[in-house]
């Protein structure tokens, strides 16, 4: 099959590409910069800017099937309005040139419900149960990958105490200045996040295309790689109560399932680790 992958050299992009070349498939893979994507004899790069209209349509012309993976890098409102911006030209670049193919779009968990019958940034709980459910390793890789946000050092020491004592509440709210100030602010750098939200408004009502719409879960990008997963409809995915997470590469893995099979039509779905046993969802 031939697919085209927006965004390939992306985090989850990346690895996306990389499974369906190993599965036979044809790839382009687009995006500003290609270099970086190792060569394959499948694999075609193609330079794009999906704001430009005229590119956009040349280099998803043909195709069977197309996977965004595009994030930008921007967290605050622009980012906000550039991944609408974006998700709408693909869109309107697709029914252009290839209406019949399938549309497969990574959005983001804020348009997932939870179990209270919210989205995410309206959820009565929010931002607490959210993030209270990371384990103090997750918030030390954050603290390094983001160049060394205090609040990021703050939730991992303060949750490697609470672990650390029997009688806490492993879930336990975060406390003090530091993260009580991030938590006021935290609206600035959520623009991707509310981006994703608005980006599933685009797709739901519109039955005249192919799209698939897959939200990852709260905590992407676990440690452990397993080889398998599974999927919620709508739904925000959790474990044992609490938001639940995934490895890039298993997340990956269901994309890639679901480009294959083009199947997931008109769903708005999630994936997350296997529920380890006696552990409920």
């Amino acid at each position: 099959m031939k697919i085209a992958v927006i965004g390939a050299t992306g985090t989850i992009g990346a690895h996306v590409t990389r499974l369906l070349l190993e599965r036979g498939h044809a790839v382009t893979a687009i995006a500003r910069n290609t270099e970086s994507i190792a060569d394959h004899p499948l694999l075609t790069r193609k330079k794009a800017d999906l704001f430009r209209f005229p590119e956009l349509q040349e280099a998803i012309a043909g195709h069977e099937a197309i996977v965004v993976a595009f994030a930008p890098k921007d967290n605050s409102y622009l980012g906000y309005t550039q991944l609408v911006e974006a998700a709408w030209r693909i869109k309107r670049a697709f029914k252009a040139v290839i209406p019949d193919a399938y549309f497969l779009n990574i959005g983001g968990a804020s348009s997932l419900w939870t179990p209270r019958g919210f989205q995410m940034f309206e959820d009565p709980q929010w931002p607490h149960w959210f993030f209270n459910a990371a384990e103090p390793a997750h918030w030390h890789r954050l603290h390094i990958l983001s160049g060394g946000v205090p609040a990021f050092k703050e939730m991992g020491e303060q949750r490697d105490r609470i672990l650390a004592d029997p009688s806490k509440d492993r879930y336990a709210n975060f406390t003090g200045e530091i993260i009580e100030t991030w938590y006021r602010e935290i609206d600035k750098i959520f623009g991707k996040g509310m981006g994703g939200r608005a980006q599933l408004e685009l797709f739901e009502s519109d039955l005249s295309l192919r799209w698939s719409f897959v939200s990852p879960p709260w905590l992407l990008g676990q440690p452990e790689v397993t080889g398998r997963y599974r999927t919620t409809i709508d739904l925000l995915p959790v474990e044992d109560g609490q938001p639940a997470g995934i490895s890039v590469e298993d997340l990956a893995l269901a994309i890639t399932d679901a480009a294959e099979k083009q199947d997931r039509v008109h769903q708005h779905w999630s994936a997350a680790r296997v529920l380890p046993e006696g552990v409920t969802g």
